[in-house]
């Protein structure tokens, strides 16, 4: 582990164990050589609504693992910055899954020094669970949803005859990657702090709606409509796309773990000051 200013320690709660999860992340900084080649600076910084997300899930381990009801089907951190959330349901994967499970997590973020610190978050922890690092980016996703629909709609349009037939079936089932390789949907789409412009509620929808598989479930977790642009329309932008939201308001009580830095100076009491001062005690969106 590095010891380092920009090395973080984080304890997630065990729902099995009175000793916490233990996490690294590696948080970039402006003094980072390679800060100036990313468009902003968001997904170098842990922000709030990650560790609340990651407290979540880790006191509610079956939104990872699954249960009877789900579908098979791996597991994506959407826009992981520096992954803490991806990393935690790796953990949980690796500690309470059995050897046969093939499950994998997907961490996706779209500028490329990100992608590569977070490579680098992944080699600080010590887990088995089989994982990606992708490249995606939201403008994407509804082009290659378009296309998919296209090419069903004209392998489905006309039969032996050649004369035309309708079809009210267009079922995507692929997202694609910044490189425009098709990957399968997955089972679970976990994210925080996604929202920030106001063209992002209709962007995460429509990701959110060619990345998650019938069936499956996505858990959206940032600030109110009062400190980020676009919150407020993200539940209709989903419902839109056929998708079925529900939003639970202040989590901010049940929902953070400490954060300590590897000298010890962030503490629990600084951390829920940062948060409720951030305007993080509003909105979660399951779907």
């Amino acid at each position: 582990m590095s010891n380092d200013n920009n090395t973080l320690t984080f304890s997630i709660p065990s729902f099995t164990s009175e000793d916490p999860h233990k996490i690294l992340l590696h948080q970039a900084t402006n003094s980072d050589e390679d800060q100036g080649l990313s468009e902003t600076n968001t997904g170098f910084v842990m922000w709030p609504s990650a560790v609340m997300l990651s407290h979540h899930i880790s006191k509610n381990p079956s939104i990872v693992l699954g249960d009877d009801n789900s579908p098979d089907g791996d597991v994506m951190e959407l826009g992981a910055g520096c992954g803490l959330v991806g990393l935690t349901a790796a953990t949980l994967l690796q500690n309470h899954t059995d050897e046969d499970n093939d499950d994998k997590v997907i961490f996706t973020d779209y500028n490329p020094v990100v992608l590569e610190n977070l490579q680098k978050n992944i080699d600080l922890n010590d887990f088995d669970v089989d994982h990606k690092v992708l490249g995606l980016d939201w403008f994407d996703q509804e082009e290659h949803q378009e296309q998919q629909q296209q090419q069903q709609q004209s392998d489905d349009g006309s039969d032996t005859t050649g004369e035309e037939t309708t079809t009210n079936t267009t079922t995507t089932t692929t997202w694609v990657d910044v490189e425009g390789n098709e990957h399968a949907q997955v089972r679970l789409i976990l994210g925080a702090d996604l929202i920030v412009c106001t063209n992002d509620a209709d962007l995460v929808a429509s990701t959110i709606d060619s990345a998650l598989i019938d069936g499956g479930k996505a858990f959206i977790l940032g600030a109110d409509q009062y400190t980020r642009f676009g919150v407020q329309n993200f539940p209709d932008a989903c419902r839109q796309l056929g998708l079925k939201v529900t939003v639970h308001e202040d989590l901010l009580e049940t929902n953070f773990a400490v954060a300590e830095e590897v000298d010890g100076e962030v503490q629990q009491e600084q951390l829920m000051e940062e948060l409720e001062l951030g305007g993080y005690n509003q909105r979660a969106a399951t779907m």
